[in-house]
């Protein structure tokens, strides 16, 4: 199976749905164009797949599921809008980020409206399946809970900036919160609406958060030692930023004296002193730092896998263990 393909298969039903919960035209029109920004560009629209797949391998149907899957996209559309205003990044997804098109402003109530419209969304979903009160009240605590997770984790990572030392189990629980929570929300909706049992939604659950993990650490990986071309990003940007990245609190974990000493001085943005990128990945290599970052990765998605085995062999299963792999062996 080609993830890729499969990926964009499926997005395709998604972007159908997306499309009605944000019509074209809005009082004020401005507001249409903004929201509509990020999603028009593209990208990989995995969470909603992850939801579409989910509902799949309990023995639902996609469209029992396809306004939360939009939901989850929205969702996300919306923590993307809000954290390049923070990052004060100017591009996403090959266009202008809706901060610098809009102005920060109409950027914030753009991500405002989106996060109204998951709700919208989720109600939507909730009347046409017919879902019970207890089933609606889960549906909605779990994206409710994902969604201050997500606040948390964007917190915890703007507060590491300021940190001289970050350790391993506070980095995981960042991670955990800012893009696991998500990704697992993605998951474990798509198996309560697809009427799976207790076991089998707590299964899907768990295995979006392992996975959400794992796609983070690739990420810091690719940031760090990836092919620029491939990774979309520039090499080395996030030391150039300052963050904290699991190779960044693995190698300063590794690091002699000296090395710590370079790494300070790179990492955290309020510590000031700029250091050639460079210099750090050598440290992170030199220290391991790469080499522990693909074990954990590799033992995260092991264990993601493992959830999976209650369920038959179908082709929804077969996605779900492909995009595992996929996850960490990708470059970009």
């Amino acid at each position: 199976m080609d993830v890729l393909k499969y990926l964009n298969k499926k997005s395709s039903i998604v972007d159908e749905e997306i499309y009605k919960l944000i019509p074209e035209k809005i009082n004020p029109q401005v507001l249409a164009e903004a929201t509509r920004h990020l999603i028009k560009a593209g990208g990989k629209r995995l969470r909603p797949v992850l939801t579409l797949t989910s509902c799949e391998v309990v023995g639902g149907k996609p469209q029992d599921v396809i306004e939360a899957a939009a939901a989850v996209e929205l969702l996300h559309t919306f923590t993307l809008i809000h954290d390049d205003i923070m990052d004060k990044d100017d591009f996403r997804r090959g266009v202008e980020t809706v901060h610098r098109t809009w102005g920060e402003p109409l950027a914030i109530i753009s991500g405002d409206a989106l996060f109204a419209e998951v709700f919208k969304a989720l109600v939507k979903n909730a009347k046409k399946a017919e879902l019970s009160a207890n089933k609606t009240i889960k549906l909605f605590d779990v994206v409710s809970k994902a969604s201050l997770k997500i606040c948390q984790g964007q917190a915890m990572d703007i507060e590491f900036e300021k940190r001289k030392q970050v350790t391993k189990k506070e980095y995981l629980e960042m991670v955990e919160k800012k893009t696991g929570a998500l990704i697992q929300t993605s998951t474990e909706i798509g198996g309560l609406l697809g009427k799976g049992s207790q076991e089998e939604v707590a299964r899907l659950a768990e295995y979006g958060r392992l996975v959400g993990i794992a796609f983070q650490i690739q990420d810091d990986i690719l940031g760090a030692v990836g092919e620029e071309e491939k990774a979309g990003k520039p090499i080395g940007s996030d030391i150039k930023e300052g963050k904290w990245t699991f190779p960044a609190v693995s190698a300063y974990r590794n690091a002699n004296s000296k090395e710590k000493e370079i790494l300070l001085k790179a990492l955290g943005k309020k510590q000031g002193e700029k250091i050639e990128p460079e210099k750090v990945i050598r440290i992170y290599r030199e220290t391991g730092a790469i080499n522990i970052a693909e074990k954990k990765s590799d033992e995260l998605i092991e264990k993601a896998k493992a959830e999976l085995n209650i369920f038959s062999e179908t082709e929804a299963k077969e996605f779900l263990l492909k995009l595992a792999d996929f996850s960490i062996n990708r470059e970009f």
